[in-house]
């Protein structure tokens, strides 16, 4: 197909912006995620200690250093502790900065990933956790207009957009005859859905408006685990997570399917020395719409599976930890994202106080072929045996 005439997409901008002056209403009538570009509405699983990051979610089923959030049959295996963990984000959108002019991006985003407890009584384990497994945060500027297809938004934009969703619960785990534990919670599941696009233009020149969505909502659910030891080295691991729908906007127009989230895990090794990781994570269909004038279009994210990689060496003597993880999540059809990560973990530390650093990557194959990635630092502190 011959390429389009310069002269004519120039003409097809200057035509844009020429509607939107006549039409200030115009820019807040477009979708409002289209306008910021961001990823909604595809959930992506992402670590909230440095165990999870340094294994690449291998780990989350079968690894008892692993987040509380993971497999609550863990609870009955792991040591007493309290935990928080927390990192630094740093995304960097390339595929905008490579079909946007005058780009700029924020970095450095700290987040909270999990305050947790898990402690033993009576034969019975226990475990309280508040974790954001999924969270996004961006802060850009661009003008969104495409010379090369003659597509988007003709003004320099500041852009700022954050999803998340966020899990707290609680429950306990039971060991079963022949060594099998099985454990149960009940949990809350938060999501927020925040953009704002702000155009840069003298305030009152009626040529743009400010796009802005921010809503959130709760719904009650719970998770089921379990974990098999076998053949004194091997262990299989699994969970699954379920919650109501969500509501979203002022006249509760808008709706959203919590996470349903299934994990299915192997280990081979003992608790000290080497230990290989095959991990699976099943997310399960996203159908949603913000319910808003800005974005009350629907959306759907397609089933995801995610396959990861990891091992582990454990100091015999408690001191220290090595963990490494790889792993690699198809796109699901050809509108979504192929993600890929790697992880690499220190921990240090024994009896009443540990400590633990990780350096996590993930990387994005758009379909267009543009990649972006971002780069996690995160730090967990653990008080406990």
């Amino acid at each position: 197909m011959p390429a389009t005439p310069r002269p004519l997409l120039y003409a097809t901008a200057f035509a844009r912006a020429l509607a939107f002056a006549l039409a200030p209403s115009l820019a807040s009538a477009e979708d409002v995620t289209s306008i910021v570009r961001s990823d909604f509405p595809d959930r992506r699983w992402a670590p909230v200690t440095a165990a999870d990051a340094g294994l690449a979610g291998s780990g989350l089923a079968t690894d008892p250093s692993s987040s509380a959030y993971g497999n609550p049959a863990l609870w009955l295996t792991a040591p007493w502790s309290f935990r928080i963990s927390g990192g630094m984000m740093n995304p960097n959108r390339d595929d905008l900065r490579a079909t946007t002019t005058d780009f700029q991006e924020a970095n450095g985003f700290p987040f909270l990933g999990e305050v947790a407890v898990r402690f033993k009584a009576k034969g019975l384990g226990f475990g309280a956790y508040f974790a954001q497994p999924h969270y996004e945060h961006g802060e850009t500027r661009f003008v969104g207009f495409d010379p090369e297809t003659g597509n988007g938004d003709p003004f320099a934009r500041t852009n700022t957009f954050t999803a998340a969703t966020r899990l707290a619960g609680a429950g306990g785990a039971i060991r079963l005859q022949g060594g099998i534990v099985v454990g149960a919670g009940a949990e809350a599941v938060f999501t927020q859905e925040s953009y704002t696009s702000v155009p840069d233009v003298p305030a009152g020149s009626g040529i743009a408006d400010t796009a802005e969505v921010d809503v959130d909502d709760s719904a009650i659910g719970g998770v089921l685990g379990v974990l098999v030891p076998f053949a004194d080295v091997w262990s299989v691991g699994g969970s699954y997570r379920f919650a109501g729908e969500l509501s979203y906007g002022e006249n509760g127009t808008g709706y959203d399917d919590a996470p349903t989230l299934g994990l299915v895990g192997l280990r081979y090794g003992q608790t000290a020395g080497s230990a290989g990781y095959i991990g699976l994570r099943w997310l399960g269909e996203r159908k949603v719409n913000l319910g808003e004038p800005a974005a009350s279009s629907d959306a759907t994210a397609d089933t995801r599976l995610e396959y990861a990689l990891g091992y582990a060496f454990l100091d015999p003597a408690g001191g220290w930890a090595v963990r490494v993880g790889g792993a690699l999540s198809p796109a699901p059809n050809d509108a979504a994202n192929r993600l890929t990560r790697f992880g690499v973990s220190l921990g240090l530390g024994g009896d009443g106080l540990r400590g633990a650093l990780a350096y996590s990557r993930e990387s994005e194959t758009r379909p267009d072929d543009r990649n972006s990635s971002r780069n996690l630092v995160i730090a967990t502190v653990e008080l406990g045996r």
